[in-house]
This record gives C-alpha cells, sequence and structure tokens, in this order.
C-alpha cells in the first residue's frame, strides 16, 4: 500500500492542486467592474457570518464555505510523502501557512475573490488534520 501511495500520491496531488488553483482563481468568481472586492482581516469575521446568519436561512452555502474551505485542502497534509521536510509538523505548517496566504491575496490582487483571513485559518485547519490523519495511518503502517 505504502509503494502505491507513494507512487501515485504525487500525480494526484499536482492534478488537485491544478483543480484547486482553478476553483479558486477562474469558478468562483470573474471579474466584475460592479463587485468590490476586499481584504477581510479580522479573524472569524467571515466564520461568525456563516455560522450565525447563513446557516439560518442556506444550510447548504454553510457547508460549502465552512467545511468546504477545510475538506477540500486536507491532502496537503501529506505533503511529508513528497517532500520529507514537511513530515514535520513545524516545516508543514510554516510552508503551508506561507503559500496560503500567497494565494488568497493573490485572488484579490488579481480580483478573483476576496483575501479573507478566515479562508487562511480553514484552509490551514484543512492541511492540518490531513497531517494528523497521515502521521497516524502512516505510523500504524509502518509497525
Amino acid at each position: 500500500m505504502k509503494i502505491f501511495i507513494n507512487r501515485w500520491y504525487p500525480l494526484f496531488i499536482n492534478v488537485y492542486t491544478i483543480w484547486i488553483l482553478y476553483l479558486l482563481f477562474f469558478a468562483s468568481f470573474r471579474y466584475s467592474p460592479t463587485v468590490l472586492f476586499d481584504i477581510k482581516f479580522y479573524p472569524f469575521e467571515t466564520i461568525t457570518y456563516y455560522s450565525t446568519n447563513v446557516f439560518l436561512w442556506d444550510k447548504i452555502e454553510f457547508i460549502k464555505n465552512i467545511f468546504g474551505n477545510i475538506i477540500l485542502f486536507i491532502p496537503y497534509g501529506c505533503l511529508g510523502i513528497l517532500y520529507p521536510k514537511l513530515n514535520q509538523f513545524r516545516w508543514l505548517f510554516g510552508v503551508f501557512f506561507i503559500v496560503i496566504n500567497i494565494v488568497e491575496f493573490s485572488q484579490f490582487y488579481f480580483n478573483r475573490g476576496f483575501a479573507d483571513v478566515d479562508d487562511v485559518i480553514l484552509n490551514t485547519l484543512g492541511a492540518i488534520i490531513g497531517f494528523m490523519i497521515y502521521k497516524k495511518w502512516w505510523m500504524i503502517k509502518d509497525r
């Protein structure tokens, strides 16, 4: 099983990354002169809004935003398969946090979406969950 994952994960994560970048830059927002793109600096502002307001009248939108931002980034917790340095939590966390910030603020810079600190928090949480699953599963398989 380990050989299978080591062999196919690089292909999977590259195709998956292209799909994620497509979603982040082309599928969610299109440039429009009437849309005002913004940077949301306050942590938990969007999460609170979705938890209190949107959940009451649109549970699907709540699930897509909150859980989608977590679940879609779980595969990045396994990057230690490709880069052994990322088998250490601090390295994975640091690298992922920097890269996701670049991606998030690029959405704002290129008028493709909002730069939202809550998205950074949720995406990073997804990678952390993926890392914990990867480490727990990998350690069981190594025994």
